[in-house]
């Protein structure tokens, strides 16, 4: 038998059954003396020419639903594809609308009719959910394996249930999910139900799943309209490309490195030119795990495949430095630049600067610093002269930069300085950034009477300029002199009865206010640093929950600060109630629990969890390696500490927990540098005085 859609079976099927109740009926007459009058006295041929008349009528009705379902799905094809005139769209949606909605009236059980008309109602004016939902209903209950009424409902679900929204809608995602199921179970290679069912999975924890989904996402044919899943994601791509990005995403976040790496791979191959899946490999190889001989082998993989590219080779010797073989980093880039030669100036300084990096990982900062100085002499950039030539004078500027820290980290303060000259010379001196970083500068090799010098300077000369304004409280809170900064910031506050004459901006006093919290916290006076962050979370709107979170968790460090450790913890869970996944609420109270040696295994899960969130943040790295060090796990201490300060070389807090670790290794001269470097970077004060004591332990 020719094959026949399930609704045209099923109308035949109810004709074929009345026909033959009719014959049975007759047949049962002739032979019975009970029967009804009615039915005797009609003969036989003539109940059969009504059955078939009745059943031409159906077929009738049935082949004109067709034609107008057909006019329907035509005009709809014309308004999905976006080439009507907008002033033709309405009349268009109607014509479509009486099409469908005839075919339905000729044919009650033509499913495909409601699924159109839902279609209808969800996206073109007047929309109206409810009616499509209504539709999509009467679609799957006519037949339960219509493909458009379950794609209409798990389109609805999901866009009810704010997949991009800071919280999901749990339950309108569980119903999204189980009509996207019904969608693939149709259609097993549907890239877009694939790709929006990883979403779901992914907003709701449910990382292996989501693994799973877009594994069929990726394998999928290019889907036809990707309208929807742009829509609903906020413009993500339904690419093949993307779904290999995204497939990387979700693996990482499971902490499966390496096959993260070879999505990545196939993304980068389908799209090379996208610099966002260069970063995600970079964020692939940053994540922390254990399975660092995995994805060297994995970076192998990748240089044989395309050994004409940049990246690879980058990434491979820092997970090369990261275990101790610098020698073999500086190698695996010293190949790749030969293989480049000359033929792409552009890819080879790519891979020059990243061998200057992976000296600097190494702590062989003479060397990165030789070759940066290689660099600026290749591309005739003397750095002693104003440039004209504004790719010549952004390169001189990272690069003298770049050295300008290098000199810092190894503590010579005349190169540093004579550095920072020729970086003046440069960028030439009307530039107020140049302040700021005049004043970092000095402030960096312990000079802030100096850097306060240049500030106040500056300030004169860049009156408008907040950022000088900022650092110069904060030295001269540094320098012991908190309530002059906080009398400098108290000029920039515009509310009413201020002495500021800028209108008033009640965002920009609550940033001021958390920044005198802070200058209170640094110089150990918490009580008024409570006060300041309160007066800020008092200023901060509740429907700008960013600004909110920010002033919670200023409070919650003076608090510490004040001794109110109970207090400290409630303003960080009143940010975890709202966002239990916020990576620096995670961080901040398990660092507060390890300083108090108070449950050190919740602290460390906390922190674990940030670290996982940003697996780069070098103060969340710090808090981890502190948590190690708490639980006298040195090994994986110093593992971590040694990842944060190469990210974080300023943070005189990370040099000297890494320098503790050391000693307790029985490292002392690690110990005692790390704890220098900790030194150069404070004010004398509480902090420096005890560096100085650990400093004096470790001499004798």
């Amino acid at each position: 038998m020719k094959y026949l859609p399930p609704h045209v079976r099923n109308s035949l099927s109810l004709c074929v059954i009345a026909f033959g109740a009719g014959f049975f009926l007759s047949a049962r007459a002739q032979d019975s003396t009970s029967v009804s009058p009615t039915l005797t006295e009609v003969p036989l041929s003539t109940q059969a020419q009504q059955a078939a008349v009745a059943i031409d009528v159906n077929r009738r009705q049935r082949e004109q639903a067709y034609v107008k379902l057909l006019a329907g799905q035509r005009l709809l094809v014309q308004l999905r594809s976006g080439d009507i005139e907008p002033a033709l769209v309405a009349a268009t949606v109607r014509q479509a609308q009486v099409a469908l909605t005839a075919a339905g009236q000729l044919d009650p059980l033509l499913a495909e009719a409601h699924s159109a008309l839902a279609e209808i109602a969800l996206f073109y004016p007047p929309r109206d959910m409810d009616e499509a939902i209504r539709l999509a209903k009467s679609a799957v209950g006519i037949n339960r394996n219509n493909f458009g009424g379950h794609l209409m409902l798990a389109r609805i679900y999901a866009l009810r249930s704010g997949l991009t929204a800071p919280e999901i809608d749990k339950s309108q995602a569980e119903h999204a999910i189980v009509e996207f199921r019904e969608v693939v179970q149709l259609v097993s290679n549907d890239a877009e139900a694939w790709a929006v069912l990883g979403e779901l999975y992914s907003a709701l924890g449910r990382t292996d799943e989501a693994i799973q989904a877009f594994t069929r996402w990726s394998a999928a044919p290019s889907a036809v309209n990707p309208a929807f899943y742009e829509t609903i994601t906020g413009r993500r791509n339904l690419t093949p490309d993307a779904a290999a990005a995204r497939l990387a995403e979700a693996l990482i976040k499971a902490g499966r490195r390496r096959e993260a790496i070879a999505a990545i791979r196939r993304a980068l191959f389908l799209s090379p030119q996208n610099d966002s899946y260069e970063e995600l490999l970079n964020r692939a190889v940053d994540a922390s795990g254990d399975d660092d001989a995995s994805v060297i082998a994995e970076l192998r993989s990748t240089i044989a495949a395309e050994p004409q590219g940049t990246l690879a080779p980058v990434l491979l010797a820092r997970m090369l430095v990261r275990i101790g073989r610098v020698d073999e980093a500086v190698q695996t880039l010293r190949t790749a630049i030969t293989r480049r030669g000359d033929a792409d100036k552009e890819s080879t300084l790519s891979l020059r600067l990243g061998l200057a990096q992976t000296l600097t990982d190494a702590e062989r900062y003479g060397d990165a610093v030789a070759l940066y100085e290689q660099i600026l002499i290749e591309n005739g950039i003397s750095g002693n002269a104003l440039l004209t030539d504004q790719r010549k004078k952004r390169m001189a500027s990272e690069l003298l930069r770049r050295i300008i820290g290098l000199h810092i980290t190894s503590g010579k303060s005349k190169e540093a300085l004579a550095a920072f000259e020729r970086l003046r010379r440069v960028s030439g001196d009307d530039d107020s950034t140049m302040v700021l970083e005049e004043a970092s500068l000095l402030r960096a090799l312990g000079k802030r009477r100096e850097a306060l010098a240049v500030l106040q300077t500056g300030r004169a000369r860049f009156p408008e300029q907040t950022q000088i304004v900022y650092q110069e409280a904060t030295i001269l809170a540094e320098l012991g002199k908190v309530d002059e900064g906080v009398s400098l910031l108290k000029t920039r506050l515009s509310g009413p009865g201020k002495s500021s004459k800028r209108a008033p901006s009640p965002i920009a006093d609550i940033d001021l206010y958390l920044r005198i919290s802070n200058l209170y916290t640094q110089a150990n006076r918490g009580t008024d640093a409570v006060a300041a962050a309160r007066t800020a979370l008092a200023l901060a709107p509740a429907d700008q929950p960013d600004i909110v979170t920010a002033a919670l968790f200023t409070l919650s460090s003076a608090q510490e600060r004040a001794g109110d450790a109970k207090g400290s913890e409630e303003s960080l869970r009143r940010v975890l109630a709202s966002e239990p996944n916020n990576a620096t609420a995670l961080n901040n109270l398990g660092y507060f629990l390890v300083e108090r040696n108070e449950r050190l295994p919740e602290a460390l899960d906390m922190i674990q969890r940030a670290v996982k969130a940003e697996p780069t943040n070098s103060s969340f790295l710090d808090s981890l390696g502190w948590a190690y060090f708490k639980l006298r796990q040195f090994d994986e201490a110093e593992r971590h500490l040694t990842e944060a300060a190469r990210r974080g070389t300023g943070s005189a807090t990370i040099h000297e927990h890494l320098g503790d670790v050391y000693f307790e290794q029985g490292k002392k001269d690690l110990a005692r540098a790390q704890w220098q470097k900790s030194r150069r970077l404070l004010a004398d004060g509480e902090q420096s005085n005890r560096i100085k004591v650990k400093l004096g332990r470790s001499s004798k």
